[in-house]
């Protein structure tokens, strides 16, 4: 069997065709408008990197209801947002790249600052491990099913702006997470009580938003392999979610991971001076593409930073390379890789938050929390100022 290149096209379920294999990852930009309509800061971000030639590009996540808020990003919660949603989908079909619109609920991490501590809601009264976090009140029965019906009205709003797939964000610790996770979810009714209880939400927000776009628009789930908390769900637990996932006619899975090769998915404190550490022995990509038994690509996420990290994850089982660091850094990052020249390839953010917005397009609130995670990005050192004579 010939081994698969990362400039190999690949054919989604869906039907449509991708030139090659690196994608544009989803990166969180905190930058658009109160009311949720996107920025023209977070357009220039995004049109720039689409520009240098990704088969695909990922929004960062749309919320599908305001109570779901976990910072002042784009909108998919209401019709007044159409226009929004359509001027982003547009920026994306301009390179002729597949556009893809991420959706969340954040849950029990819904921003106070945006989200009234009495509005903050998830699937159990149960705080968040992150430093200060409210506790959430236990949504009703009914608020359930209602928050699967905005999944779905996202959805079809995001095709109807014009996107050509929509993707789940089941990850992160964000709410579709939440239900999955036995840490967070101690539910006794059908959304709860065992594995199966915690999958119903994810399946039931997957099913529902497939029959609403129909087969001929891409669906993508994003998920994490594993939690590295006490008594989070485990890689066979995923593995089982991945399995049946990929029976609802998904076009491919996300493996949401800070490395791929690390097997070390995000923490939910963000604690960032903590290292990662590696929870279980097998690669979560090798293990998740066996599940799906090619029923639907693997998108593989974390640390791919050239080709030779990309061939490496193809190797693993993954079909297709999600770039998120690498773009950030330099915004030309894959015209140099088709190009073959790696070595000119900027790696080091600018030491200053201004001169990340300024250089590399890069909207301003988004370039401070890039600044705040020192170590997840490497930055230039910052210059000391020259002392001046007398």
């Amino acid at each position: 069997m010939d081994r698969t290149s990362v400039w190999d096209s690949l054919a989604l379920r869906c039907g449509k065709v991708l030139p090659h294999r690196f994608v544009l990852a989803p990166m969180t930009t905190d930058s658009s408008h109160p009311d949720g309509t996107v920025s023209d800061d977070e357009l220039n971000y995004l049109s720039r990197r689409a520009a240098s030639g990704f088969a695909a590009v990922i929004t960062s996540c749309a919320y599908v209801d305001p109570g779901g808020r976990a910072w002042q990003g784009i909108g998919a919660s209401h019709d007044n947002q159409l226009e929004s949603l359509s001027r982003l989908a547009k920026t994306i079909d301009t390179v002729d790249a597949l556009g893809v619109l991420q959706l969340y609920d954040a849950g029990r991490l819904a921003a106070p600052a945006l989200v009234a501590d009495d509005v903050i809601r998830a699937p159990s009264a149960v705080p968040s491990a992150r430093p200060g976090a409210r506790t959430p009140r236990p949504l009703a029965g009914a608020e359930v099913d209602r928050l699967v019906d905005s999944f779905v009205a996202a959805a079809r709003r995001g095709v109807d702006a014009g996107f050509d797939g929509i993707e789940l964000h089941g990850a992160n610790h964000y709410l579709i997470h939440q239900f999955f996770s036995p840490r967070s979810n101690r539910r006794t009714d059908k959304w709860g009580t065992d594995l199966n209880g915690r999958m119903s939400f994810a399946i039931e927000v997957a099913s529902r938003v497939r029959s609403e776009i129909g087969d001929d628009v891409a669906l993508g789930f994003r998920l994490n392999p594993f939690e590295v908390e006490q008594n989070g769900f485990t890689l066979d637990m995923s593995v089982e979610l991945a399995h049946e996932l990929s029976a609802l006619n998904l076009d491919y899975l996300h493996i949401s991971m800070d490395n791929f090769r690390k097997n070390a998915p995000q923490p939910e404190d963000r604690d960032w001076t903590q290292s990662m550490r590696s929870v279980s022995g097998r690669s979560p990509i090798e293990a998740i593409a066996q599940a799906v038994d090619g029923r639907c690509a693997v998108v593989a996420s974390g640390g791919i930073h050239s080709t030779e990290h990309g061939q490496e994850a193809l190797d693993l089982g993954a079909d297709l390379l999600a770039v998120g660091r690498a773009a950030l850094t330099d915004p030309e990052w894959l015209g140099k890789v088709r190009n073959g020249e790696e070595s000119s390839i900027t790696r080091l953010l600018p030491a200053t938050a201004e001169n990340v917005s300024e250089r590399l397009t890069i909207p301003d609130r988004m370039a401070k929390y890039l600044m705040s995670r020192p170590g997840w990005i490497p930055a230039e050192p910052a210059q000391q100022a020259v002392p001046q004579k007398n």
